[in-house]
């Protein structure tokens, strides 16, 4: 953690992190928008299947609602996280000063 801080808050890092972090941050807002609209026909067969099982319209119709939503942050986590993982490491890679031998 400590390395990490001052990489961030070091001169050279301190403007690169968040130009690395915003569109990053972009990205994932628009994954997560496509992902949940693309989600959309899961809320007819979730509520229909819950209210079936439970007979409680009210929790399948938010259930259903939440379906897409837990399907969109999922799908964005599985494509942006290991993008955004890669991007840091080769950052922090780049930052890291030069090993003094000696």
């Amino acid at each position: 953690m400590r390395r990490s801080w001052s990489l961030a808050w070091a001169r050279t890092g301190a403007p690169r992190v968040p130009a690395l972090a915003l569109p990053l941050a972009a990205v994932a807002a628009g994954v997560l928008r496509l992902a949940v609209q693309a989600a959309l026909p899961l809320r007819p067969v979730v509520r229909e299947m819950l209210e079936a099982a439970t007979g409680n319209f009210f929790a399948a119709y938010y259930a259903g609602i939440l379906a897409s939503v837990v399907v969109g942050v999922l799908v964005t986590a599985v494509v942006v996280l290991p993008v955004a993982c890669t991007a840091f490491a080769v950052l922090h890679g780049r930052l890291r000063p030069p090993v003094r031998r000696g």
